[in-house]
C-alpha cells in the first residue's frame, strides 16, 4: 500500500506517524518545503491533503493549495484535511473527476489543544468513505468512533467547532475579567463552573500573557467562516472583533 501526504506541517507529521508502520512507502509532497518541493511517487492506493487555507485579504478561505494538490496527486482515493469552505469538495470532485473525501482534522496546535480525538468523519460518498475507514480500522482500536456524512456536512462541522471554541475561549476571558474586578480568583470560578458536565472542561484555562485565542486554525478559520455566512454570523463576527481587540490591548 502506497500513501502520499500533501503538506507536511503538524497535521501531515501526525498522520506520517499514524500510518508509517502500515504502509509500505508514504512519499511526502509539499511545495512549501524545499526538500519536499516535488511530487516524486504516482498511482497512490491513498493520500491526504494537508496543505494551509491561508485568510484571503477579505477574509475568505484560500483553496489555491488545495486544488494545486488535488490536480496533480493521482490516486485511488484523496482524503482532504484541511479546513475548506462548504461546497469545495464537491466543487473538486466534480472539476477533477476524482474520489475525494472531506475527512477534517482535530488534532489542536493551540495552547488550549488538548491529543487527538477519538473519532473521524467522513464526508463523501459512502464506498470511499467505508475505503478509508477500513484503513483506520488497521491503527485504531474498537473504541474509535467513525462518522459517515456527506462532504458539505462535515465541511461546515469544522468551522462549527472551531467558532465554539473560539467563542468559548472569549467567553471565559471575559469572566476572567469580570472575576478579578469582584477580586474572585479565576482558577476557583473555573473549578465550579466546569463541575456542571455541560459546561466541558476544554478551552476554558485562562492565560494571563494570553487572554485571547490566538492559533492558525482559529485566526483563519473564524472571518472564512464569517466571509461565508454572508451577514448571518452577527454572534462569530462580535467574537472575531473582542479576540482582535484583545490581541492589540496585550500585545
Amino acid at each position: 500500500m502506497k500513501i502520499l501526504i500533501c503538506g507536511y506541517g503538524n497535521i501531515g507529521r501526525h498522520i506520517h506517524d499514524e500510518f508509517v508502520e502500515l504502509s509500505d512507502s508514504i512519499d511526502i509532497y509539499d511545495p512549501f518545503i524545499e526538500r519536499y518541493k516535488e511530487l516524486k511517487g504516482t498511482d497512490y492506493n491513498y493520500a491526504f491533503i494537508c496543505v494551509p487555507t491561508d485568510m484571503m485579504p477579505d477574509g475568505s478561505a484560500d483553496i489555491s493549495a488545495v486544488e494545486d494538490a488535488t490536480s496533480k496527486i493521482n490516486a485511488d482515493i484523496i482524503i482532504l484535511k484541511s479546513a475548506v469552505p462548504v461546497g469545495t469538495t464537491d466543487y473538486l470532485i466534480n472539476k477533477y473527476n476524482k474520489n475525494i473525501i472531506l475527512s477534517p482534522e482535530y488534532y489542536g496546535t493551540t495552547q488550549h489543544s488538548e491529543s487527538s480525538s477519538e473519532f473521524l468523519i467522513l464526508g463523501g460518498c459512502v464506498g470511499a468513505a467505508e475505503k478509508v475507514a477500513q484503513l483506520y480500522y488497521k491503527v485504531k482500536n474498537g473504541g474509535f468512533i467513525i462518522r459517515f456524512t456527506d462532504a458539505k456536512t462535515a465541511e461546515l462541522a469544522k468551522y462549527m467547532e472551531n467558532c465554539f471554541l473560539a467563542l468559548k475561549v472569549t467567553f471565559c476571558n471575559e469572566f476572567a475579567d469580570v472575576a478579578t474586578n469582584y477580586g474572585i480568583c479565576y482558577s476557583e470560578l473555573r473549578e465550579i463552573f466546569i463541575m456542571d458536565r455541560r459546561m466541558g472542561s476544554s478551552h476554558t484555562f485562562v492565560y494571563a500573557d494570553k487572554p485571547y485565542y490566538d492559533s492558525h486554525c482559529l485566526n483563519k478559520d473564524i472571518p472564512a467562516f464569517i466571509r461565508q455566512a454572508q451577514g448571518k454570523a452577527p454572534l462569530m463576527t462580535a467574537v472575531d472583533l473582542i479576540n482582535k481587540e484583545r490581541r492589540t490591548v496585550n500585545n
